[in-house]
């Protein structure tokens, strides 16, 4: 009997990512392909299984393969602004808004970025691409109050409200206002700057057939950080430095992201939108997560199946860029547009993937903590900004029989 002799993992320097959606690209199929030319014998085998593996890791996924996010609805006559738009998640989140027709507007701090941005996606999609940009540093509160105050008058309607800018750093900083930069970044900049808006929001949603208004707020999966294994110092005292660092940043972050859901569920859902009746949804989407757990997936590298080598193909797939900025996008792109989030009345949930919901824990599954954490986050604002920094969250409000019956 002539004996299958199957690779080897150190052949594949893949890490097991174990995503359920995949997206491949037409010329990475094409390497695939030249992958197995050699063995023709053995093409059959794993012809049926790579097919096998495309569809069970597709079966939750929004949108199809090897196609763009088609799946999305046309977004005619809708506006959008995203934070962060310019590069990577939020760059792909625009360009697939500006390709169903969306007016979009992208808010970040380089103008470089912003206007490379808008030129290579109205290049794709169209030179009349309803697409713009606008400069803002969200930890510079006095900015965000000037940019989305000029944003509400000017805006007939608003339908997104995507905020996901972020920050990379490996050592714990303040803003320019003395405040812990992810907590300005990922939930303070964001929060004024929803509030701000909150009256256009009012509006929008009273637009006869228009689908409720969205409030989008990205939690990334991880804190992205230099490693102390990559550090070239040899000095002992800086490696021990580092790997403080480190940790100090990774706490700082999490309890970031913790605030920012609990600001999202317990604050704009529980205590605006519902309280307010508003047909407005607020949610807290994590999209880079199943990137964050690459590491705790450990990798087969004995006893090899054809289907082993079908997973490692797969996943070596997955770690170009592009592959991974597209697959981390869906999910937003998904709470922004999907009919889910109303059918299903989303409002206050935290995704963690395509139609799934994640799970709070500890702090931001405490309900009581949600009046104080509000208190505070209008007070840091107030402080910066002047007393009357927050607009009235009663603005463009109108009293509705459910406002009469709650009474």
């Amino acid at each position: 009997m002539h004996e299958q002799h199957y690779p080897q993992s150190s052949s594949f320097q893949a890490t097991i990512l174990c995503q359920k959606d995949i997206y491949v690209r037409p010329d990475q199929l094409l390497c695939l392909v030249l992958l197995f030319r050699p063995r023709l014998d053995i093409i059959d085998i794993y012809a049926g299984i790579f097919s096998t593996k495309l569809k069970m890791r597709a079966q939750d996924s929004y949108f199809p393969i090897f196609q763009s996010p088609e799946d999305m609805p046309n977004l005619q006559g809708r506006t959008a602004i995203v934070t962060g738009g310019a590069c990577g998640i939020g760059g792909e989140i625009a360009r697939a808004l500006a390709i169903h027709k969306c007016r979009v507007i992208m808010v970040n701090a380089r103008a470089k970025q912003g206007t490379e941005a808008v030129s290579q996606i109205r290049k794709e999609v169209s030179q009349d691409a309803a697409i713009e940009w606008r400069y803002c540093d969200m930890t510079d509160l006095i900015q965000v109050q000037e940019v989305f105050s000029s944003l509400c008058d000017e805006l007939p309607r608003l339908d997104l409200c995507i905020l996901g800018s972020g920050i990379d750093q490996a050592h714990f900083t303040t803003d320019l206002h003395c405040i812990d930069a992810y907590f300005g970044m990922m939930w303070l900049g964001h929060f004024y700057a929803s509030n701000l808006l909150w009256p256009l929001l009012r509006r929008t949603s009273r637009i006869t057939g228009a689908p409720a208004p969205r409030v989008i707020f990205e939690a990334p999966g991880q804190q992205r950080s230099k490693s102390v294994a990559d550090d070239s110092s040899s000095d002992e005292e800086d490696i021990r430095r580092t790997a403080y660092d480190a940790e100090v940043c990774s706490e700082i972050f999490r309890r970031s992201r913790t605030s920012m859901i609990l600001g999202v569920r317990h604050g704009l859902a529980e205590r605006i939108a519902k309280r307010h009746h508003d047909n407005i949804y607020a949610i807290a989407v994590q999209p880079s997560k199943a990137l964050s757990d690459a590491s705790s997936h450990p990798r087969r590298d004995s006893h090899w199946q054809p289907s082993d080598l079908c997973d490692h193909v797969l996943d070596t797939l997955s770690k170009d860029d592009h592959f991974t900025v597209r697959s981390s996008s869906r999910i937003v792109l998904y709470a922004a547009t999907s009919s889910d989030v109303e059918n299903e009345y989303l409002n206050g949930a935290y995704l963690v993937d395509v139609g799934v919901s994640g799970r709070e824990k500890d702090l931001a599954a405490d309900p009581s903590l949600g009046p104080g954490f509000w208190d505070i986050s209008e007070r840091a604002i107030k402080a910066v900004v002047g007393k009357d920094a927050m607009v009235p969250w009663d603005q463009e409000w109108v009293r509705s029989p459910k406002d009469d019956v709650s009474a």
